[in-house]
């Protein structure tokens, strides 16, 4: 089965992200990493999900961690969420944690679960600023009604142990996202 471009592209920025969370993750931990990946959409529902789980067991397999799949916020619990190492937010859309699973995913972050958001994770949870804050931003639109278009990176910051071997700039075919509500220290000056 041939795969068409926006599955390739999402594949290689779950691929590229998780392999960035991977190396900075913090192995004092005892044992294996488990992972908790959440996929419950409210909104539009990507057909790259099923792709982005087949993608998440492979990649489990070969690098030796674990994941569980879940569409059920019940699982947004604090004896839940202490199995796991973090949580994945794979393309979750629309309003899916109610108040009290909101605050015990917020409790988790602060204990030092991690998190890990991908591809629309920055399309849900608008009513809830804390989540904003952790992701970054809220999506507000694709800017090419096309999605999938050639885009030119810049690597602002060289000293981190993820981007000092990269170049100054690099281009890729990718879906970019235009963001709202994004904090003015994350805003490119120049």
């Amino acid at each position: 089965m041939k795969l068409s471009l926006l599955p390739k592209v999402f594949l290689s920025a779950l691929t590229t992200t998780l392999l960035i969370f991977l190396l900075a993750f913090d192995r004092q931990s005892a044992g294996p990493l488990h992972f908790l990946v959440f996929s419950k959409t409210e909104g539009f529902r990507h057909a790259s999900i099923e792709a982005g789980k087949a993608a998440l067991t492979k990649m489990a397999s070969e690098k030796g961690f674990t994941v569980e799949f879940t569409e059920d916020a019940a699982a947004f619990n604090t004896p839940n969420l202490k199995k796991y190492n973090a949580v994945v937010f794979l393309n979750t859309t629309g309003d899916v944690l109610n108040e009290t699973q909101q605050l015990e995913f917020e409790r988790y972050i602060q204990a030092g679960g991690g998190f890990v958001g991908i591809h629309a994770a920055a399309d849900c949870e608008y009513d809830w600023p804390w989540y904003g804050k952790l992701v970054g931003a809220w999506f507000l639109d694709h800017p090419n009604p096309k999605n999938v278009q050639k885009g030119t990176y810049y690597v602002v910051e060289k000293n981190s142990f993820a981007t000092k071997n990269m170049p100054d700039s690099f281009s890729r075919s990718d879906e970019f996202y235009s963001f709202k509500q994004i904090p003015s220290y994350f805003r490119r000056t120049t």
